[in-house]
């Protein structure tokens, strides 16, 4: 059951990875696209703030020692896909803080896979976790930058959701175990239709 206010946190929803031909497409992740569509559609009808997690890499990236390059600043492929665009989102880059109030649509880059590497992640979550907020994760990868934002909620203490109809895994493999983890430390797993029809 989805108690309190809720925060969406839509993780990397990029054009390199979820749009076939992309840097580093996941398999399987055009397939989430209607339901990513429909949460950032109901965010934006019910006035649920929305803190958007964005890859934002240079050539120098250590996480691009382990991947190919991909979100590349400034490049098509580091976009948001269409589904979840957010026209007038506020851009927070690596290294800059937010003054002012969080806004409706938060779009923080980061350039590592986990977003709690960024120096001023506990500040921001702690603004928008007033009133007990619930956080409901979605996006790509499940086993990548989604488990460590599950993971880094989960750390501090915040209620977290993850949509599973509407994440994708790079390793299918890992994701059954991943959800079961997640669970069984108190993750709520529901659906996108779940989520829709929450008075």
């Amino acid at each position: 059951m989805l108690n309190g206010p809720l925060v969406f946190l839509d993780v990397d929803t990029q054009r390199d990875f979820l749009e076939p031909g992309g840097s580093l497409f996941i398999e399987g992740s055009p397939a989430i696209i209607p339901n990513l569509a429909r949460l950032t559609a109901f965010a934006r009808e019910r006035g649920i703030p929305v803190i958007a997690t964005a890859c934002a890499h240079t050539p120098r990236s250590p996480e691009l020692s382990t991947f190919p390059p991909h979100c590349m600043i400034g490049t098509r492929g580091q976009e948001r896909i269409e589904a979840t665009d957010w026209p007038g989102s506020l851009v927070l880059p690596v290294g800059e803080a937010l003054e002012a109030e969080p806004p409706p649509h938060l779009t923080i880059q980061k350039d590592d896979y986990d977003l709690f590497h960024r120096n001023d992640a506990d500040a921001l979550f702690a603004r928008y976790a007033r009133d007990g907020s619930t956080f409901v994760v979605y996006g790509v990868a499940t086993d990548y930058c989604v488990r460590a934002a599950v993971e880094g909620l989960l750390s501090r203490g915040y209620p977290t959701t993850l949509i599973v109809d509407a994440i994708r895994p790079v390793n299918p493999e890992a994701e059954p175990g991943l959800l079961t983890e997640f669970a069984q430390r108190g993750v709520l797993l529901t659906l996108t239709e779940t989520v829709l029809g929450l008075p």
